[in-house]
């Protein structure tokens, strides 16, 4: 396990730093947390963790695998890893809370409950279900309401109880539920269980500097950091609804960084809301293009590649892997071009016997 245990932390040159990261990813750990100190890109690492020893991750995607972990193992008791969702511009499928453990709602966890805006819609009914304990279909309606926006409160008058499953649905004006989009029955959430939330807590205090941070006083590098760092903690909790509330406000900020809408896709890829998870990796592939950070461009194909595969796009996802083997190849990363070449040639051949079937008459 690596353990970051400097109050400064520098990585002087790029191998060693392409160096630490490839370690990350052949380590196992029941907790692992995206550390403050490693970033893409990044030549000086600044705050440290309180207490100083932390356990860090690098690409929160290669931890959650490594640790055999996937979406919904908790929630549905099976891995499901990506999921196909929320590919339908005209449903206004559930965007958050989605796929996801949650804290109880309230002043402290607003939970603002999002979907996709339809066009044309002019007013949305949410509901609230409450699921049957075989989780094979929703039962009681909890709370109802209509609203023009496409967003509303998380109701606190509506109590969640561990164990049990629930689900959001809404409704345009003419009948569109959100229930027809293809991810709609891994889309519901839980709340944690009581003895959740001490470790919980333990682990953002691992993520948070041991000293208050000045946001006046505070490299927006550094703050995006310490938000990174408690996005992670949720990320690889399964908790996406908080690290979404992290990371959304996190990219509107025009000196976002790569890994900022890196994250951002790892976390809508989780949620099973395929086409916001293409959109947020090119935004990062873009940026990671712009800086010539191959290590960064080798991630974020990979993950596109990956999204593409769920949505049956093997020519997009040959495509992101010939690249994806390109930037290895940079990075003189033999093990990984060997692996990627075996996923190119299972792809290809794949191809090549469709194009065959399509011609035989």
């Amino acid at each position: 396990m690596l353990r970051v245990n400097t109050v400064w932390f520098k990585l002087i040159h790029r191998k060693l730093f392409q160096a630490a990261a490839y370690q990350l990813f052949n380590r196992r750990s029941r907790y692992l947390w995206l550390s403050l100190t490693i970033v893409l890109g990044a030549g000086v690492m600044e705050p440290a963790l309180n207490p100083p020893a932390a356990e860090a991750c690098f690409f929160w995607q290669a931890c959650a695998r490594q640790r055999g972990r996937a979406s919904n193992t908790r929630a549905g008791g099976k891995r499901t890893g990506r999921i196909v969702g929320g590919n339908n511009a005209s449903i206004p499928y559930v965007i958050s809370p989605r796929n996801a453990w949650i804290q109880q709602p309230g002043p402290d966890h607003p939970y603002p409950i999002r979907w996709n805006p339809v066009e044309g819609a002019d007013a949305y009914t949410v509901r609230i279900w409450r699921w049957t304990l075989d989780r094979d279909q929703p039962e009681t309606i909890l709370w109802q309401a209509t609203t023009p926006d496409s967003s509303l409160p998380f109701p606190e008058e509506v109590f969640l109880e561990p164990g049990v499953y629930y689900s959001i649905e809404v409704a345009t004006d003419s009948g569109l539920s959100s229930n027809l989009d293809e991810g709609y029955y891994e889309s519901g959430f839980q709340l944690l269980f009581e003895e959740d939330y001490g470790e919980l807590r333990s682990q953002l205090i691992n993520v948070t500097p041991a000293v208050p941070t000045d946001p006046e006083n505070t490299s927006q590098a550094s703050l995006e950091e310490i938000a990174l760092a408690r996005a992670g903690v949720f990320f690889l909790e399964e908790m996406y609804a908080d690290a979404l509330a992290i990371l959304q406000p996190l990219s509107e900020s025009f000196t976002a960084s790569d890994l900022v809408y890196t994250a951002l896709g790892d976390t809508y890829s989780q949620s099973g809301l395929n086409q916001l998870a293409i959109e947020a990796y090119q935004q990062a592939l873009a940026l990671a293009l712009a800086n010539d950070d191959r290590l960064s461009e080798a991630t974020i194909r990979g993950s596109l590649a990956d999204v593409y595969a769920i949505l049956g796009r093997f020519e997009d996802t040959l495509q992101q892997l010939r690249q994806t083997r390109d930037a290895y190849e940079q990075l003189n990363d033999d093990s990984a071009v060997v692996r990627l070449d075996r996923r190119i040639n299972i792809i290809s051949t794949r191809l090549l016997r469709q194009s065959d079937e399509s011609s035989t008459p």
